[in-house]
């Protein structure tokens, strides 16, 4: 439950001083708004400024508000808070707001059809989300593993891997909205024939260069690595009676135990992060085992293997996915979720998408508020809750790229509130990040904005309409409102939203806003950055300002030499 704190009336919406200060953008965050977010013209040459970025975003996204006075009074205070960098969009609604067809959201996840014909729509699909700007995420565990028979003319299978060299190579040639690489999330069920094939997809570093993946592990089979088991893969919810491919070894799966300690498995049986370290590695002294009976493996090994081979590539990554449904409020009518966006920080059903935006916490921090932490968490709020109606708003003015996603969208209508600039909060108020106190720190702050958001949600609903999905969830949402959030039951139980808040990385919208990243610690003090938009130096202003060095973040000269005098100190 979140801590309440009680509100004040909101103050007029004249700047303050800070806030004015906050308008002025450093070379480095005028820099990355006009490369990435402004309109160009024929030349390619930007032509907006940060305050005619955000005019042309805000009087877009208030066309979703019919009432004149409300959109009159949203659209001013949505300005005041994105001209102060209060609250950043995602990086497509910046770019592609007030423009023809306009496609505002970044997250998308899609379904797979286990046909040709579905796989090569999947694979134009992914193309036309990526051109739009937005990034994607699906499951293959519906495609049939490889070997397996194919009806037509008794050929067989190549794999999901196989498939999924298909979008990587259309995702290769699709930039986000013209600004950024195609981003994908892959995933696949542990409990999936091909799952070593997946495991050590990316190996090489060549392949799937476009891809994140993930294994999704369920209870079942963690239970199998705490007890030694070995686990029984299946397709199509049947078990699978064929011998499991390991493209480690090249041959059928199995393990290597030491002789002397047959047929116990203690200690853990061979770990090999790749066939390099197969074909490196002794066998002497250790025996061969097969499994059980054939489409079986040992739990324990690949458990092993997944974090040896994020160890040494960094990938796979794993989700729980039985405890993402278990926090599933649409099961009853949508079902189990499979996927999630390319960042991970989004789960959703397929063909459904989530637009999302953060709100920079640092910039509430303030020293002649009396309030809690040095805090202003009454103009917090109000940020909150204008920040949610905007990306519910954004819902209503985003030219969604099929009918299905649409129809899916606009039945959820889920958006996702964030935040940055955590770790700048923590050093604006002395507090070590990943200290006990900092995670202390974190349960309010983010609690907060969770609470508020869901708040906002059900005043938009009992204005506008719950989303539509809703009502066959009910008992699902009243004990998630009412006990889990802490809102009171007097509150009419009408969500607008599917879900309302999630924490995104923030990589280029924390550039603009010049503040951390996400909820994620301070890379460096001082660094060079070389990316699309070009090589820039940045300096942290609080780590110069403790160090009593001035350093003017508008001017580059200024910022370029303070690193080595940061360096030295």
């Amino acid at each position: 439950m979140s801590t309440v704190i009680e509100q004040t009336p909101e103050a007029s919406f004249t700047p303050t001083e800070r806030q004015l200060k906050s308008r002025t953008l450093g070379f480095n965050a005028r820099k990355v708004a006009s490369k990435r977010y402004s309109v160009k013209d024929l030349n390619g040459n930007p032509i907006e400024e940060w305050p005619d970025i955000v005019k042309r975003v805000v009087d877009h996204v208030s066309k979703a508000e019919t009432d004149q006075a409300k959109h009159n009074e949203f659209h001013q205070a949505m300005t005041e808070i994105m001209l102060n960098r209060e609250f950043l969009p995602n990086t497509p609604c910046l770019v592609n707001a007030g423009r023809d067809n306009g496609q505002l959201a970044a997250c998308f996840v899609l379904g797979i059809p286990d046909s040709i014909a579905g796989i090569m729509d999947h694979a134009k699909v992914t193309a036309m989300i990526h051109q739009t700007g937005g990034g994607t995420g699906m499951t293959y565990e519906s495609l049939r593993p490889a070997g397996a028979t194919v009806s037509l003319r008794h050929g067989t299978a190549s794999g999901p891997v196989s498939f999924m060299n298909i979008v990587n190579q259309v995702t290769d040639v699709v930039k986000q909205g013209g600004v950024r690489r195609g981003a994908n999330m892959g995933m696949m069920r542990v409990t999936h024939p091909d799952i070593l094939r997946f495991i050590h997809a990316k190996n090489d570093q060549h392949s799937l260069v476009n891809f994140n993946i993930s294994v999704n592990v369920t209870d079942n089979f963690l239970a199998a690595v705490d007890n030694n088991e070995w686990f029984q893969l299946e397709f199509d919810s049947r078990p699978w009676t064929q011998a499991i491919y390991d493209p480690v070894a090249d041959d059928d799966y199995a393990i290597y135990v030491r002789e002397d300690n047959f047929p116990c498995f203690a200690p853990d049986p061979l770990i090999f992060c790749d066939r390099d370290a197969f074909l490196k590695q002794d066998l002497t002294g250790y025996k061969k085992v097969t499994p059980p009976s054939p489409g079986m493996i040992y739990a324990r090994d690949i458990w092993n293997r997944i974090i040896a081979s994020a160890h040494k590539y960094a990938e796979p990554g794993i989700a729980f996915i039985d405890e993402v449904n278990r926090h599933n409020h649409m099961m009853a009518s949508m079902g189990p979720i499979y996927s999630c966006n390319p960042c991970g920080e989004q789960f959703l059903h397929a063909n459904n998408s989530c637009n999302l935006g953060s709100i920079d916490v640092s910039k509430f921090h303030d020293t002649d508020n009396r309030g809690r932490r040095n805090i202003n968490w009454n103009h917090l709020r109000h940020v909150v809750h204008t920040s949610t109606q905007f990306l519910d708003n954004v819902i209503d003015t985003c030219t969604w790229p099929l009918p299905e996603i649409e129809a899916t969208v606009k039945h959820t209508r889920p958006v996702g509130l964030g935040i940055m600039g955590f770790a700048d909060l923590c050093l604006k108020l002395g507090i070590t990040y990943g200290s006990p106190e900092s995670c202390s720190l974190m349960h309010e702050v983010m609690g907060f904005v969770r609470y508020e958001a869901w708040n906002k949600s059900l005043q938009l609903g009992l204005e506008k309409g719950a989303f539509p999905e809703f009502e066959e969830n009910r008992p699902a949402y009243q004990e998630f409102i009412y006990d889990t959030i802490g809102l009171s039951p007097e509150v009419p139980l009408t969500p607008r939203n599917y879900e309302t808040t999630t924490c995104a990385p923030t990589g280029t919208i924390s550039l603009v806003a010049e503040t951390s990243s996400g909820v994620e610690p301070n890379f460096s003090w001082a660094y060079v950055r070389k990316d699309t938009i070009g090589t820039r130096t940045y300096v942290h202003p609080l780590a110069a300002e403790a160090l009593g060095l001035h350093v003017d973040q508008t001017d580059q000269i200024s910022i370029e030499r303070a690193p080595p005098m940061l360096s030295n100190t």
